[in-house]
């Protein structure tokens, strides 16, 4: 692992994220959006498969463990508003597997009130996706200032 490596990590980790707002607004738009590609789950969007895979390791460096707390915490903000949405425009069977939870769309009719609400919960999306990049932005920055031991450390 390179110091150019983990800044790609986060770059790639970014565009995903924008991939997955974008598409939970498209969600709230009506335009059709592909189930496979917003995962309800933490863990299982592309941004979450950094956070708990090669950005876990950044959590070795002292000086960004705080740091990857609070992109966490963000994380699962927006994950807990993108459930509130989608409570509004798909039925949640109960006990569902790992797999339907990701991959299940039971759509139902949605009323104007509802899609406002939706519409609230996105505009709470959006300002904790802001405050994410805006984090990441700022792990950008201690990464390029860690040291070649802390780089080496992390592998």
């Amino acid at each position: 692992m390179t110091q150019t490596s983990i800044l790609q990590h986060i770059a790639d980790a970014k565009k995903a994220h924008l991939r997955w707002v974008k598409r939970a607004d498209h969600l709230i738009s009506g335009l059709p959006v592909d189930k496979e590609f917003i995962p309800l789950e933490a863990t299982t969007c592309g941004f979450g498969l950094w956070v708990y895979g090669e950005g876990a390791k950044l959590r070795l460096v002292p000086s960004i463990d705080n740091l990857m707390n609070r992109i966490e915490h963000h994380h699962n903000d927006l994950h807990d508003a993108y459930m509130d949405i989608y409570k509004i425009f798909f039925i949640i069977p109960q006990q569902r597997s790992v797999l339907h939870k990701i991959l299940t769309f039971n759509s139902k009719i949605v009323s104007s009130s509802e899609k406002e609400k939706a519409k609230a919960h996105f505009k709470y999306l959006k300002r904790s996706s802001e405050e994410l990049l805006a984090v990441l932005d700022i792990l950008e920055e201690k990464v390029q200032k860690m040291t070649l031991y802390e780089v080496e450390n992390l592998k």
